[in-house]
């Protein structure tokens, strides 16, 4: 069974990452010569892939690795012998976490590929060439009203800068960043922290993050602001929905499950804690 997990977690990790690879060229959309929301000049991310890789997906499964590993250490370090499965939580949260990644990138890639939607610097960075020969800044294209769909990108610009104006929607770096910091911050709920405020605080940094990631993309001209909505929505969706599935097969459970324990219960801390032990090494079964 584990290794069965581990076998498909893999195969759908890969198939997430080369999908767009896989699928070759996205749906090519036509446009008009005066639509204005395609008329934005091309912007640096003030978001770069890398820091919203270590933000969303990085940071997450570090501190997952990190806070699980303490929870199941003091959770049973009164266990009479040491064992891994004292660690199996540790597994359980990251395969759940691992597997909405997967799930956020082929449903995300999914639908760039089939929508297709220009960008809103499309006219800057592909400076597009008509059928006849014409550009959109000649007199007799720059008032509109016909639907262009034969084109071609006349700019320097690379190959795969002019294969991603075609993925405007849903917004990538949004969906991203909504899945591992709502994720994130859902995971934050079932720790006992030692300040009241201090998970409040570290879920709303979470969402904060997340929203500043999506905000940039409209203030870069990357995406349409429907674009970053759908994205937001599409990763808060999935990270909710792994949460919900996790927690209910006793992946993820609310420390208020705990703190609920009948009196009796509570007044022998010892055995509590070799049930906790217990719960916590074979809840997979």
């Amino acid at each position: 069974r584990l290794l069965l997990d581990i076998v498909l977690l893999a195969l759908l990790l890969a198939l997430s990452e080369h999908l767009r690879d896989f699928a070759g060229e996205a749906t090519k959309r036509g446009f008009y010569c005066d639509d204005e929301s395609l008329m934005y000049p091309y912007k640096d991310n003030t978001v770069s892939p890398d820091l919203l890789h270590w933000l969303s997906f990085y940071l997450p499964l570090a501190a997952i690795v990190l806070l699980e590993s303490y929870r199941c250490w003091t959770r049973c370090r009164a266990a009479a012998t040491a064992s891994w499965l004292h660690y199996w939580p540790v597994y359980n949260t990251l395969r759940w976490f691992l597997f909405g990644h997967a799930a956020e990138s082929l449903l995300k890639d999914m639908s760039k590929q089939l929508i297709g939607r220009l960008r809103p610097h499309f006219f800057d960075l592909c400076q597009p060439r008509l059928a006849d020969g014409g550009f959109c800044s000649d007199e007799q294209h720059r008032a509109g009203g016909i639907y262009h769909t034969v084109y071609s990108c006349s700019s320097n610009a690379s190959a795969k800068l002019l294969r991603d104006v075609h993925v405007s929607f849903p917004s990538g770096h949004s969906s991203m960043a909504f899945y591992g910091l709502v994720f994130m911050a859902l995971y934050l709920q079932t720790l006992r922290l030692p300040s009241t405020l201090l998970r409040p605080v570290c879920q709303l940094l979470c969402v904060g993050l997340a929203a500043f990631v999506g905000l940039s993309r409209v203030m870069d001209y990357k995406h349409h602001w429907s674009d970053v909505v759908a994205g937001s929505l599409l990763g808060a969706s999935v990270a909710l929905a792994v949460v919900r599935g996790a927690a209910q097969q006793h992946r993820l459970r609310p420390q208020a499950s705990v703190e609920a324990a009948p009196a009796a219960v509570v007044e022998a801390p010892e055995q509590l804690t070799h049930d906790l032990c217990e719960v916590a090494c074979h809840s997979s079964n």
